[in-house]
């Protein structure tokens, strides 16, 4: 009768099964970080508008994850000074004071995708 090592094809299957859970904690570390500097960049704008002082510091970040994807929220809570989100899109009487958040969320974006490539190059490296 044989014996077989089979400790290092063991140790590949634990890794393997680690590279998923890895992966996924490393990818909400960068979505995370992206939408950090995007609620930043969206309060740096915020923080001139006179007569809503506030404003800025009602805008936030928020993320979850659902089976297929980590879903991330950026913007001013809703109530009290976040209901100032007309700021952004204007009403019937005054047009936007504030630039659109897409324009911040869209500049992050590339270097989000670009970590996200990294992480997921490294799960399966």
């Amino acid at each position: 009768m044989a014996d077989f090592d089979f400790s290092e094809v063991e140790q590949l299957a634990d890794s393997l099964k680690a590279a998923p859970r890895k992966a996924v904690v490393e990818a909400r570390a960068v979505m995370q970080k992206g939408l950090l500097n995007v609620k930043q960049q969206l309060q740096r704008e915020a923080s001139g508008v006179k007569h809503a002082p506030g404003f800025s510091r009602t805008i936030t970040y928020d993320t979850h994850e659902t089976a297929t994807a980590i879903v991330g929220e950026v913007g001013p809570v809703k109530g009290g000074a976040g209901s100032l989100a007309l700021l952004y899109f204007g009403n019937s009487r005054s047009g936007p004071r504030l630039p659109d958040p897409k324009i911040a969320a869209e500049a992050e974006a590339p270097t989000i995708a670009e970590f996200l490539a990294k992480v997921a190059g490294d799960s399966l490296g």
